[in-house]
């Protein structure tokens, strides 16, 4: 059936009707149901006790074109609770019902829920199930004369009964609550079902017109959703590009140019405090996108992202930091989530930002990179940014001799293979490295970390050592010359530290010359 009017249409009739809807939706009783339908076109006085029927185009509390208080309609919540789609305080869903081809639901069905005033002052009347108005939780008027909705307010005396069934006892209809989602899916009410379709146009100028922004609401769930209910009508933004709808839980952004996005409160605080639409992140591009890796979640904007874990807090990356991020597979990738949000002020101008398994870094004379892993342990032992590698000029390079891999920075190189162990090679050492070779010649990959003793510093590789006296340069000490040099005690012996690098002369033969002499190892 399609309308009031056409009860006495279909197998059982009216009376078949009644009978079925008088057995599940109480308080209103069997007979007021078939009499209120057996002479629609009248509606409910508004004496809470009698029910008393006066001429008027239809039931008060559920039909009638009218936007005035003389045509017996109630008032719609965003009216009277401050734009707000809700039930006001003090009053609950107490029943419902769906007006079919509404342009307000993009020609679909629209759900048409009463608020019902609770009976907050005392409990007097119960007995059919409606208090006396002297107890109710608000009292009979108007909508504001400011709008078009200048129907009832918590003046007529009815109740449906589908929602909040274990309510025994309430007031009139505060207000109506409207949806495009069945009020079964999002608040305590059942799939009983009652159809009028004269009030599929009945709004409010404080309700959202239809158009993408409300799509996406009835898409994610509407009121039981994340969003919850409207705030007021769609307003513009200001910068000619895009407008939005406020709600409880968040707010719908919509441009030409990056889709049409939902925002909950959790992110569009944190948006909020980098100056939303006209700060560091623009637009929204992504819907919140939730169940991510680590259980986290993210949300995507023009120029950045904003994102959460349950082990890291909610944090924004943008610009440069986000590029990087992202080729890096963000949160999925090998940094996680963000820790920080990107801090400057750091040596020579540069600044970073800190995730759960590394930092995105950058300086006025370095390109932005990524230092992650046991990369950056090994960079935070020697002091990061202000120790003795600098701030880093390649991100980690891989298909290396052993399976091994390595990232350049200003003043070295931090390298690993499958046989050695993460090390940082740099100053005289790592220039002597990259003449021999680097992990491709004579000396590989180190084997420990860069030592010192009175006199100078040292590193030992797979191929050799690397010696430096004083501040002079880094020498190589290969082979067997190695092997004899240790034997004969090394830096520490009579031979001292070297002078020249390990050479090979026309024989084979290799040689090295040292402060206490030369060293020849027949080939």
């Amino acid at each position: 059936m399609s309308t009031l009017d056409d009860l006495n249409a279909g197998p059982g009739g009216l009376a078949g009707f009644v009978s079925a809807v008088s057995r599940r939706l109480r308080p209103v009783s069997r007979r007021d149901l078939f009499v209120g339908a057996a002479v629609a076109g009248s509606a409910l006085a508004t004496n809470p006790k009698s029910y008393v029927l006066r001429p008027e185009p239809a039931y008060a509390t559920i039909c009638g074109p009218g936007n005035t208080a003389s045509s017996g309609w109630t008032v719609f919540c965003a009216t009277v609770n401050k734009g707000a789609n809700a039930c006001p305080p003090g009053s609950f869903a107490a029943g419902w019902w769906k007006a079919a081809d509404s342009s307000w639901c993009g020609g679909g069905y629209r759900y048409i829920v009463d608020c019902n005033a609770s009976c907050s002052k005392c409990s007097t009347g119960c007995s059919d199930g409606i208090c006396d108005n002297k107890c109710w939780s608000c009292s009979c008027g108007t909508g504001s004369t400011a709008t078009c909705d200048q129907r009832r307010v918590c003046c007529n005396a009815f109740r449906y009964g589908q929602c909040n069934t274990q309510v025994k006892c309430s007031g009139g209809v505060h207000c109506r609550v409207v949806s495009c989602v069945a009020p079964y899916k999002w608040a305590a009410c059942t799939t009983t079902s009652l159809q009028d379709n004269r009030t599929n146009e009945h709004s409010s100028p404080l309700l959202p017109r239809w158009g993408v922004i409300e799509q996406k609401y009835r898409d994610v769930g509407a009121q039981g959703s994340f969003l919850k209910a409207s705030l007021g009508p769609i307003k513009a933004n200001g910068d000619s590009r895009g407008t939005r709808v406020d709600y409880q839980g968040g707010s719908i952004y919509t441009t030409s140019k990056t889709g049409t996005r939902a925002v909950p409160n959790v992110v569009k605080s944190v948006w909020t405090q980098v100056d939303g639409i006209n700060g560091l992140l623009g637009y929204p591009t992504s819907d919140w996108l939730t169940g991510r890796a680590q259980g986290g979640w993210i949300q995507l904007f023009e120029r950045g992202a904003i994102a959460d874990s349950p082990s890291t807090p909610t944090k924004v990356v943008y610009g440069d930091a986000y590029t990087a991020w992202s080729s890096a597979k963000r949160e999925a990738g090998v940094l996680g989530y963000p820790k920080s949000n990107r801090y400057s002020g750091m040596a020579g101008g540069g600044w970073r930002q800190e995730f759960q398994s590394g930092w995105v870094v950058d300086s006025p004379s370095t390109p932005v990179k990524i230092v992650y892993g046991e990369a950056f342990a090994a960079w935070t032992r020697v002091g990061r940014e202000t120790g003795r590698l600098g701030y880093p000029v390649s991100n980690r390079y891989g298909a290396m001799a052993d399976s091994g891999w390595r990232q350049e920075f200003q003043k070295g190189v931090i390298i690993d293979s499958a046989s050695t162990t993460t090390q940082a090679i740099s100053g005289v050492i790592h220039t002597a490295w990259v003449a021999g070779g680097r992990e491709g010649g004579s000396l590989h990959y180190p084997t420990g970390a860069q030592g010192t003793d009175a006199r100078g510093i040292y590193q030992n590789f797979q191929g050799g050592d690397v010696w430096a006296l004083g501040s002079g340069p880094g020498r190589r000490v290969l082979g067997a010359v190695r092997v004899e040099w240790k034997a004969q005690g090394g830096a520490g012996g009579r031979y001292g530290y070297p002078l020249t690098d390990t050479q090979t002369l026309p024989d084979g033969s290799l040689s090295c010359t040292f402060e206490g002499g030369t060293i020849t190892v027949p080939a």
